[in-house]
């Protein structure tokens, strides 16, 4: 990796974009054609050609900062170059190809970095250690794999030889969080279940590894341009202290769906399923990076699938400063913008969030199939094997406060006698 870094070529799928610099700020420029204009795809929904060839920021850009390795991926980074002065240019470069969305980087001149060797995804389910396989996954594929943010440790993979980069993430668990792998695996069984959009994603043998197909590339090896909410909000949120990725509201990011993407009604339904199912379920953690959109060009977007949910309230955490254990009690985000604290809501405030904030006529609807599509996932669960056996009590007690809020919903929105 070159010592220093001033500048990266950027290509959006297999097209030069344009060229970024480190100089006082961060400068990307958009490459013209022969015509002096650019009229290729955006870097960003936020960054139009149209209006202007050159962007300024005094930080990296959000649309090039969302994917930057932070927590296990950074710290795997870090311990092979323990010397090197690692900035968010050398971040990029080592993404190179393989960020999560369309956009990706490469030194001036240099052609595009291209993927390991292929891995079969039944090798990956068929794990009987993972606690010893997962280490040499990253060994292995680090250089083509930390195209993902996040500080769970995860890792990218190739399975298919006919698309050049990695198409699965691979998601492990600290000891500190026991059975996170089989604890988001049952959340996104409830949730196909209720009718929500995700990915393709199956456990292995031991319960240790997530296995999971990136949504953002096609069946055709085609990639879809993606960003999060911090960075349709012109925010660069990773590894910032003040944590401003729970900073806001569920609210917020309807009102940036409709109003500033344009988004039909239908996607603002389907927001609010995500939003919703993440409080029946009890996770914590949907916080402003766990939403996101997915596009084509400026005039096709769409809500991104779910992705990044589980059961968080089953965890404890440490206060840091005090060491005190805590544990995971609200929301990531507030419900709605007035809101003065992120506890979890009532059942007349998620309808009203869901009729006033996403336009959904009857979101009871919703709740009531997402509770049954949780039973049902439960009932699954305990006959699973590769389910811990001390898990699937402590979700379903954790739950146990997704389905009261239902028998209140169906309650409030009975018709009468």
């Amino acid at each position: 990796m070159p010592e220093r870094i001033k500048a990266l070529e950027i290509d959006i799928g297999a097209r030069p974009a344009g060229l970024l610099a480190r100089e006082s700020q961060f400068v990307f420029t958009y490459k013209p054609d022969e015509s002096g204009a650019y009229r290729g795809p955006w870097l960003s929904l936020l960054m139009n050609p149209d209006q202007t060839a050159v962007y300024q920021s005094n930080g990296m850009f959000p649309v090039l900062d969302m994917n930057l390795p932070e927590g296990y991926l950074y710290e795997q980074i870090r311990a092979r170059f323990p010397k090197q002065n690692i900035t968010e240019m050398h971040l990029l470069l080592a993404v190179g190809t393989n960020s999560i969305g369309r956009n990706s980087a490469r030194l001036p001149g240099a052609p595009a970095r291209v993927g390991g060797p292929t891995i079969d995804r039944a090798t990956l389910l068929g794990s009987t250690n993972s606690q010893a396989l997962f280490p040499e996954l990253v060994d292995a594929y680090l250089a083509s794999g930390a195209g993902v943010s996040g500080v769970q440790p995860k890792i990218m993979l190739p399975d298919r030889a006919s698309i050049p980069v990695p198409t699965l993430i691979v998601k492990s668990g600290p000891e500190y969080y026991p059975g996170l792998s089989a604890n988001e695996f049952i959340a996104l069984s409830a949730a196909r279940r209720a009718g929500i959009e995700v990915s393709g994603f199956d456990l292995s043998a031991d319960g240790g590894l997530l296995v999971l197909d990136r949504f953002d590339i096609g069946a055709d090896g085609s990639r879809h341009g993606f960003e999060d909410i911090p960075s349709l909000l012109g925010m660069q949120v990773r590894n910032k202290l003040d944590e401003r990725k729970y900073h806001g509201s569920y609210e917020l990011i309807a009102d940036l769906l409709r109003n500033q993407l344009g988004l039909p009604q239908p996607e603002l339904e389907k927001f609010f399923h995500q939003v919703a199912f993440s409080i029946l379920v009890r996770n914590g953690d949907a916080h402003l990076k766990n939403f996101g959109v997915l596009y084509t060009s400026e005039t096709d977007i769409r809500l991104a699938p779910m992705f990044d949910v589980l059961t968080t309230s089953i965890y404890k955490y440490t206060r840091f400063g005090t060491g005190e254990e805590i544990e995971d009690r609200t929301m990531a985000l507030k419900l709605r913008k007035g809101d003065k604290t992120k506890t979890y809501p009532l059942a007349k405030e998620l309808l009203d969030f869901g009729r006033r904030a996403c336009g959904v006529e009857r979101p009871q609807g919703f709740i009531l199939k997402a509770a049954d599509a949780m039973a049902a996932t439960l009932t699954s669960a305990r006959h699973d094997e590769r389910v811990p056996k001390d898990l699937v009590p402590k979700i379903e007690e954790a739950w146990e406060h997704g389905f009261a809020l239902a028998r209140e919903v169906a309650s409030l929105t009975k018709p009468a006698a």
